[in-house]
């Protein structure tokens, strides 16, 4: 019998920790819901070799609205207008629109525009440590393994996401700045006629 309240004191204290996580990064992704700044961006593969650089620029808007522009290598842009995702490959004139409901687990800027509130359900939440904590998918369909979120001063500084085929991509941010509200203007995707567009459920 102490056996099992043991087992069972131990249950309670592992979900009551999970709770205290998961509100408090609950509080630091509201505060990054508003902000722009810069991103360098690296995926190592299975055997930790770099196949992928990229850096560029960001903004979020809640709700659920961002550009993420990649300017270096290829210049890419990832626009949401809080309803459409937009992924604009420049130099190949393509570009791909989704439902912004399915392309949370694809985009770092779409995990961040989402309500903190929305997006935790979906994932155990664990501290590593200050400021740093694992994200874990409930659902095994989910497109990675683990997301590491890391902040300083409140501010993001840092995501590391690990896919289901090993591979490792790690986010780093930079002169972060809040804002206040931004033009709906920078949402609205113009899309020249040479571009070539599919659509996605």
């Amino acid at each position: 019998m102490k056996h099992l309240f043991a087992v069972l004191g131990f249950m309670l204290s592992a979900t009551a920790a999970a709770q205290t996580a998961a509100e408090s990064l609950t509080g630091l992704l509201d505060q990054n819901r508003n902000i722009e700044g810069e991103f360098r961006q690296m995926t190592n593969n299975e055997q930790g070799e770099a196949v992928q650089k990229s850096e560029g620029v960001f903004l979020l808007a809640a709700p659920n609205r961002f550009v993420w522009d990649t300017i270096t290598p290829f210049p890419q842009r990832i626009i949401s207008d809080g309803e459409w995702v937009t992924i604009w490959d420049v130099d190949l004139e393509q570009a791909t629109r989704k439902p912004f409901a399915g392309s949370v687990g694809n985009s770092p800027a779409a995990l961040l525009g989402e309500s903190a509130d929305d997006v935790l359900t979906h994932y155990e939440v664990k501290v590593l440590g200050e400021n740093t904590y694992e994200l874990s998918p409930k659902e095994q369909e989910d497109l990675f393994d683990t997301l590491t979120l890391s902040f300083d001063n409140k501010k993001i500084s840092a995501m590391s996401i690990k896919d289901v085929l090993g591979q490792t991509t790690l986010i780093e941010f930079a002169n972060i700045e809040a804002h206040d509200g931004v033009s709906e203007s920078n949402f609205v995707v113009k899309l020249p006629e040479s571009v070539d567009v599919m659509f996605e459920q």
